[in-house]
């Protein structure tokens, strides 16, 4: 499926309720350059504890017009998830985010998947 992937907010809460993702290496699929703004939206936008959900004050995370788009951060070690928060864009295209796959993997090896089919 082609799509796209925006993200404003990315927090992975370990124990402690602390963002073990914040300012961790993140990676997309491609990252979309805006001609307009000048602004190039890499995937470490969407962990750099800025909150400002709007696409370019965040700035957020944006790819390209993709084949199966996916973001992904690493945390650098193994860790307890409590819980993964995202925050979509909300000065438009707001659609762009209907549904998630979230994958937990450990040296590639396939831990866990969550589908989230409905996202406010």
């Amino acid at each position: 499926m082609v799509n796209i992937v925006i993200l404003c907010t990315v927090s992975v809460d370990g124990r402690l309720n602390v963002n073990v993702a914040l300012n961790r290496p993140s990676y997309e699929s491609s990252s979309y350059y805006d001609p307009y703004t000048g602004i190039t939206f890499y995937a470490r936008y969407a962990n750099d504890g800025n909150h400002n959900p709007h696409l370019t004050l965040g700035p957020c995370a944006h790819t390209e017009l993709d084949t199966n788009p996916w973001w992904a951060v690493d945390l650098g070690v193994a860790l307890y998830v409590a819980g993964v928060k995202f925050t979509n864009r909300d000065d438009s295209c707001t659609y762009f985010i209907s549904s998630l796959i979230i994958q937990l993997t450990y040296f590639n090896e396939f831990i866990s998947q969550h589908t989230i089919t409905s996202i406010t």
